[in-house]
């Protein structure tokens, strides 16, 4: 089947297609029965979509961050279009490939050139005084450069988008040397805390959108998964600084900033306590941006 852009819908449209699923919420209608209000995405754009009837047997189909089959039809309400859903089903490159899905159309890409955001992090990498942590970040970007030039940050908040990752990844690190200097902190630990704290969603993000689930981020969490990486190459660095490894774990699992938002310790260092500020306003910056 052939996926109509979101751009191209018009109301009074059947269709069936692909896309993802950004946002999904129960609630409830005037007769106090259930229905889902979804927010769906191609690379094209957004739009609302509606599930009136069946909602309890097609919920358990799919969920927020899952690609998505759907067969339904567009209506107009106020100036806005929506779709109304009549059958949806999370969708898999193994089972809908065959029909034309392709990961590469549910996500948008950057307006940035990935190619020049690599010459411009690997520009900034080199500046990065202490030996040690210049080799770390240089060799697990190198190992991971094809991944980190294509993904997003997220799925479905900041820098949702294609080579997400490392946009924002260069935005933190133009915004550290700032902060470093002017709070006369540790930048090379901070550029270091900033280049590599998301690495783990390398891994942890499905941009195949598989049907083989990874559950790394389900059980151990990206903070930990992004921990567990740069631990791994620390060990082929001669004479790692003990301190220096201590300091830049914390960096990594504190970045959440709150115990309630899922973060593994909160910032206990001037250079944690600067990577969490900087990581949060980026991203609420980013997503303001696009509204």
């Amino acid at each position: 089947m052939k996926s109509i852009l979101i751009s191209n819908l018009v109301s009074g449209m059947k269709l069936q297609g692909f896309y993802l699923c950004i946002e999904k919420k129960s609630r409830r209608k005037k007769d106090g029965s259930m229905y889902l209000d979804l927010l769906l995405q191609d690379k094209s754009g957004v739009i609302r979509a509606r599930i009136w009837d069946n909602v309890e047997s097609l919920s358990k189909k799919f969920d927020i961050g899952n690609p998505v089959a759907i067969k339904g039809s567009t209506y107009k309400y106020g100036e806005s279009i929506f779709i109304k859903i009549k059958n949806i089903t999370r969708a898999s490159i193994e089972k809908y490939a065959k029909y034309g899905f392709s990961s590469s159309d549910l996500i948008p890409s950057s307006k940035k050139n990935a190619k020049q955001l690599w010459i411009d992090l690997s520009k900034e990498i080199d500046q990065i005084s202490k030996i040690h942590l210049k080799q770390l970040v240089k060799k697990i970007l190198v190992d991971h450069k094809q991944k980190f030039q294509i993904y997003p940050a997220s799925i479905s908040y900041q820098y949702n988008y294609q080579s997400g990752l490392i946009e924002q990844t260069v935005s933190l690190i133009k915004i550290s040397k700032i902060l470093g200097k002017h709070y006369k902190v540790d930048t090379d630990l901070l550029l270091t805390g900033a280049c590599l704290h998301q690495i783990g969603k390398l891994y942890s993000i499905n941009m195949g959108f598989s049907q083989v689930k990874s559950n790394e981020r389900r059980l151990v969490g990206n903070a930990i998964l992004s921990r567990d990486i740069v631990n791994n190459y620390i060990r082929k660095v001669k004479r790692f600084p003990d301190q220096d490894k201590i300091r830049l774990e914390h960096l990594i699992l504190s970045y959440q900033g709150r115990k309630e938002w899922q973060s593994p310790v909160e910032p206990q260092t001037l250079e944690a306590v600067l990577l969490h500020t900087i990581n949060y306003m980026d991203s609420q910056v980013n997503v303001m941006s696009k509204k």
